[in-house]
């Protein structure tokens, strides 16, 4: 954690697993302007590491046979997106759908740009951007990660259990698991508890810009707008893996890696249903990662839950330099492997 933070991020915070043993620990600044020191208890913004809890309903929905993977979109949302039609659960899971990701719609980040911190967006208005922009390809013959697929899916969600995504995150599995200290804020610019602030570092000067609050959480919301702790989020994933919330056969759906590359650079990254699959110190782990209003959180267990690594740090990626990216590399790849 001190040579990430000496490479110059805010704070770091690691928890690491090796079957029996858990060992965390936290170096840097929460916040900047207080110099308050970053702990292990401390809650951030997860990011992308909200799609395994939504995929994980969906699948329980699956399991309850109340939904199938080859149902499309037209049956629960139609008229929704253009080809609602031809676009199936499975492909909003795995990212195959081809849809546009809303965000990258020049007119995502205007309310934002102006000061307008709190605009709040609703699911259908974000999918609708999404759904200006033609596809990227037919459904089905491409990888092409989207955020857009998952605001579908939450509305699936909504759709089939007559109930708010939210209340089917608490009931199925924040209330179950004892995650205390995950939340979805849907409205708050603030993250509950003994928070860290999210960072834009190397501005120009050698600024650093706070961004914790700087766009509202509607714009992930079950892409990831979940806010929790290494903890609890090393708790959920290894619950996942270990099948306590998925019976076996919807568990093995969910780990059968897509056939399109996901990372050109990487041969052994694939992605299967709200899961990424990675090659860590040797072995094949299941989790995900996730950027989000300046902070990066790595999550990712062994198929049996007897190894973790949850690596968070409040700075954004997108401003890391060399150095910065290299040491990332270095500790998720080398320093905290289990030995």
């Amino acid at each position: 954690m001190r040579q990430l933070t000496g490479a110059g991020l805010p704070g770091a915070i690691a928890l690491v697993r090796d079957h029996g043993r858990v060992a965390t620990a936290a170096a840097g600044y929460a916040d900047l302007a207080t110099k308050r020191r970053m702990t292990t208890g401390d809650h951030l913004r997860i990011g992308s590491n909200t799609k395994p809890f939504t995929a994980t309903v969906v699948l329980q929905l699956v399991a309850e046979h109340r939904l199938r993977l080859d149902d499309t979109v037209a049956r629960f949302l139609p008229g929704i997106v253009h080809n609602a039609d031809g676009i199936t659960v499975r492909q909003l899971l795995n990212h195959t759908s081809g849809l546009f990701p809303f965000e990258q719609d020049p007119a995502f980040a205007a309310p934002y740009l102006r000061g307008d911190a709190g605009y709040y967006r609703s699911p259908r208005q974000l999918v609708a951007l999404g759904d200006a922009h033609a596809p990227l390809f037919p459904p089905g013959t491409k990888f092409s990660y989207s955020n857009t697929n998952y605001m579908l899916l939450g509305l699936i969600i909504e759709k089939v259990t007559h109930h708010s995504y939210k209340e089917e995150l608490n009931r199925r599995i924040i209330k179950p698991l004892g995650l205390r200290d995950t939340r979805l804020p849907v409205r708050s610019l603030s993250v509950q508890g003994p928070a860290a602030h999210g960072y834009m570092i190397n501005q120009p000067g050698g600024a650093t810009q706070d961004i914790t609050s700087a766009i509202s959480p509607s714009t992930t919301w079950a892409a990831g707008a979940i806010t929790s702790t290494v903890n609890d989020l090393a708790r959920f994933d290894r619950a996942l893996l270990t099948g306590r919330l998925l019976p076996k056969a919807q568990l093995a759906l969910m780990k059968q890696a897509g056939p399109f590359k996901v990372d050109p650079a990487d041969p052994s990254k694939g992605y299967g249903l709200g899961l990424e699959k990675l090659k860590l110190c040797g072995i094949t782990m299941w989790g995900h990662t996730g950027t989000v209003l300046g902070t990066q959180t790595n999550a990712f267990t062994s198929a049996d839950g007897t190894r973790q690594l949850v690596l968070s740090t409040n700075a954004d990626p997108d401003t890391w330099n060399a150095e910065q990216i290299s040491t990332w590399l270095t500790a998720t790849r080398k320093t905290l492997c289990v030995k």
